[in-house]
């Protein structure tokens, strides 16, 4: 008691049962006894374990039997939520302890996989201490009596290896977590970062795996009181003795299997499609951004209304500002804007002023322009993803989950009843994503962890199947391993990844299977440049049909005019003829 259960916060539980009167009191002396030498040393707190009484589970029991019987009405008290059963049990026999005994209270307790015990009572007049390690080379997953002398360790830690123990490992693929290796001959293997994980531990502790894949195709599956499926119930009826496979820490699965420290912290995004392509006509106007359009609008917009007012004065006013034999205003407008030469300049210096204004101000803006069309014209770009899930929601997208991951969506209706489940088979959100480079006039999106998108643009990536994310994160997702709710695998397991943790491991094996550069722009051509295609030039030849159909338009309301005065006088005072016949 001095030695293995002191501890600064938490008291030492004492439990008492009896099968008979005399029993009862003389277990009642030991316990007297006991309080009276340790002298408060060590906390002691006496508990009948009625029920409410335990606010943390108990991490030092001590109790004080004079049976088997006994010692059964305090093993059906034991539970997960009142004890740590991987703290210190001491039991103290007032009986005769021999290798039976032992055998069969130890028996009980690996049930509950309780291993951290000692059973002291007495025979051949002495005291008799006993342990038991569940793993030794050649018996794994038993009772291996051990009998303790005074000199010994009593509380070993007995988990630093397993001798080569076998371990059932419930796993499926989903890359670039885990990857199935599916020799002809032989056991199943796993590769995948978390695969490299169990393999270190494997090295560190020495045990062996088996490992199973849920069946008919389940992966993780909902975590029930009862009658849970896949991955889930194969943890929770001790199929396996642990399961590792992209399994996020949630309520629901905590509540009825045991987690171990999380070794991986990621996001849940949503792999959205690449934004619609741009027309040859929409590329015209990609070198300016649209505030620039906006202003050159309105400059040229203001010159056309300053001409217009100028038009509706007399031929001294128009004479006087333009200067005599000005006879096409708007058309010389259009071709300083386009940079064709003017063969009849105005005479008067406020119209020579404004004239060079206007030459500088087209020059630099067609300059601008020019030096960034022809590079433009080049580029094969589409419209930015989808930015947000607001963004996404205004567009008919479904969602692509797989079926645990439909929670993070029950909080809004509107989009639940646009989730769709991924079929249940290996690979399900990479085969999707594969799916959506193949489908890219598809607007739906899959949700997946980062790493599943990562994982994918590093297979696809150099083929030009990169996938773009939306950069607003559904939910942090954090990665364990999960046991059954009484596995004594946790403590051992959680210091070694504490130390694959601290060593960069972790990081190291999580960049070996993805590319993480999301931001990267793909350059299809190199530094030199490109000739024109006639896919390039697709918007002169628009531009051209269409102003050729314009020119047959005004053509024909021309041959109109003859026959309509008003029609005629319009555009002849358009063409500015109007004042020269005068």
């Amino acid at each position: 008691m001095l030695r293995d259960f002191r501890h600064p916060f938490a008291p030492s539980l004492m439990l008492l049962a009896s099968t008979t009167t005399d029993g009862g009191q003389d277990l009642r002396d030991v316990l007297e006894e006991l309080v009276t030498r340790l002298e408060g040393a060590v906390t002691l707190r006496l508990d009948v374990l009625s029920e409410g009484r335990i606010r943390r589970p108990c991490i030092r029991t001590v109790m004080l039997i004079d049976g088997y019987e006994a010692f059964r009405r305090l093993y059906v008290m034991l539970s997960v939520e009142r004890f740590d059963f991987s703290g210190r049990y001491l039991i103290v026999f007032s009986g005769v302890v021999d290798e039976g005994f032992a055998r069969r209270v130890f028996g009980d307790l690996w049930d509950l996989q309780i291993i951290n015990t000692v059973l002291i009572g007495y025979g051949d007049n002495r005291t008799r201490m006993w342990t038991y390690f569940p793993y030794v080379a050649g018996h794994c997953a038993m009772v291996n009596l051990v009998e303790l002398k005074t000199s010994d360790q009593y509380f070993p830690d007995k988990t630093l290896t397993y001798h080569g123990c076998p371990f059932k490992v419930g796993s499926f693929e989903t890359r670039p977590f885990t990857i199935m290796e599916r020799p002809e001959t032989g056991p199943l293997k796993m590769s995948g970062f978390e695969g490299d994980l169990l393999d270190t531990l494997k090295e560190k502790l020495n045990f062996t795996v088996q490992i199973f894949e849920p069946k008919n195709g389940e992966q993780w599956g909902y975590a029930l009181p009862r009658n849970s499926t896949g991955m889930m119930r194969m943890i929770q009826e001790g199929e396996v003795d642990f399961g590792i496979s992209c399994l996020g820490i949630s309520v629901a699965r905590s509540a009825i299997l045991k987690a171990g420290l999380a070794h991986y912290t990621t996001s849940l995004v949503l792999a959205v499609p690449k934004g619609r392509p741009y027309t040859a006509f929409e590329k015209l106007f990609r070198p300016f951004q649209a505030n620039v359009w906006w202003i050159i609008a309105t400059v040229i917009s203001g010159a056309a209304f300053i001409i217009t007012s100028v038009e509706l004065r007399s031929l001294t006013v128009r004479n006087f500002v333009y200067g005599q034999q000005t006879r096409t205003p708007y058309l010389n407008l259009i071709q300083v804007l386009f940079g064709i030469a003017m063969h009849l300049m105005p005479t008067r210096n406020f119209a020579r002023t404004l004239l060079i204004f206007w030459i500088y101000f087209c020059f630099v803006m067609r300059s601008l322009y020019q030096s960034a069309m022809f590079r433009y014209l080049q580029q094969e770009l589409t419209f930015p993803p989808s930015r947000s899930m607001a963004e996404i929601d205004r567009t008919a997208a479904l969602y692509y989950v797989v079926e645990s991951g439909e929670r993070y969506y029950e909080a809004f209706p509107d989009r639940l009843l646009r989730v769709r489940h991924l079929p249940q088979e290996k690979n399900n959100i990479i085969n999707r994503l594969e799916w959506m480079i193949h489908h890219p006039g598809s607007p739906d999106v899959v949700q997946g962890c980062l790493d599943h998108m990562a994982h994918h643009n590093w297979l696809f990536g150099r083929k030009g199947g990169r996938v773009d994310i939306c950069p607003e994160f559904i939910s942090t997702f954090t990665v364990t391993i999960y046991y059954p709710k009484m596995s004594m695998l946790t403590r051992q397991f959680d210091r070694q990844i504490q130390w694959i943790q601290a060593s960069g491991l972790m990081s190291y094996w999580i960049n070996l299977y993805g590319d993480y550069e999301f931001n990267r722009v793909e350059s299809k051509g190199g530094s030199e440049p490109r000739q024109l295609s006639n896919g390039h030039l697709a918007v002169m030849y628009e531009l051209c049909g269409a102003m050729f159909g314009f020119s047959l338009v005004i053509f024909a309301l021309e041959l109109a005019s003859w026959r309509v005065g008003w029609m005629r006088s319009v555009l002849e005072r358009l063409s500015g003829m109007g004042d020269y016949r005068e």
